[in-house]
């Protein structure tokens, strides 16, 4: 049962009732705000005075649960992974055919996910690519590659034991796939100022020419013919790209 507990101020100042929860469920709740405010007015607009006012919680509540507003980040990042991964799964387990056919359902339905999510992708793109940001990169790519591991190691560990695949590990093998997203930051940053500069067409095609070549490596560790694996589409990332450079001031 939750009780209440010592009054605290809000974000307008004035005392409220705190009430105790469960553990996971605070922490749940300190996500959510700092999500809320983070997407709303990105990651330099928001303090951690912010995000314990907007919860609802005491100082003290917050740090027994978070050190560091960018532990926070992690957080939100491996929701929004571990969301991803769960919206995408339908797409996995209704693909006709062999485990190519479902690693292929898995990249579409993903792709289409995150055209689906401008103001939340602009966030994370505004954190990863801004110039001097590469500890908070690195942060977001391990939370999101420590969600979306298991799966693909799955994914690729099925495709083997078909013999779909011709691989020597599902593990390494998954783990360099998602090494490639690291590499891709300079071409996602070429793209957005390309798209922000009003030629979308050249912004696509930046990013079209980068995981088609991802593709074609993706093949090779897989052991499958070229062009097998279709990790790109021009109109997902066309929508990708419109969404995440959108203006949003009035």
């Amino acid at each position: 049962m939750m009780r209440s507990d010592a009054a605290v101020p809000d974000s307008s100042g004035n005392l409220r009732r705190r009430v105790r929860m469960a553990p996971d469920a605070r922490r749940t709740q300190i996500l959510d705000a700092a999500q809320t405010l983070f997407f709303e007015r990105g990651w330099d607009g928001v303090t951690l005075a912010d995000v314990i006012a907007r919860a609802g919680i005491s100082k003290g509540g917050f740090y027994h649960h978070f050190t560091a507003k960018e532990d926070l980040l992690d957080g939100i990042v491996e929701r929004f992974t571990v969301q991803a991964l769960e919206d995408t799964a339908n797409a996995r387990a209704a693909a006709d055919g062999d485990a190519l056919s479902r690693f292929n359902a898995f990249i579409a339905a993903t792709n289409q996910w995150k055209a689906e999510r401008g103001p939340e992708l602009r966030f994370f793109v505004d954190v990863m690519l801004r110039p001097g940001n590469d500890l908070l990169f690195q942060r977001i790519n391990t939370a999101s590659t420590e969600a979306t591991l298991p799966v693909l190691r799955d994914m690729i560990g099925a495709g083997i034991g078909e013999g779909r695949f011709d691989a020597p590990d599902a593990g390494l093998v998954a783990e360099a796939i998602l090494a490639l997203l690291q590499g891709r930051r300079a071409h996602l940053r070429s793209a957005i100022a390309a798209a922000g500069a009003g030629d979308l067409e050249a912004a696509t095609q930046i990013l079209e020419d980068r995981l088609i070549a991802e593709g074609r490596l993706i093949d090779r560790l897989l052991g499958l013919p070229p062009g097998s694996v279709a990790l790109s589409d021009p109109d997902d990332n066309r929508r990708t790209l419109t969404a995440i450079t959108a203006r949003t001031d009035p």
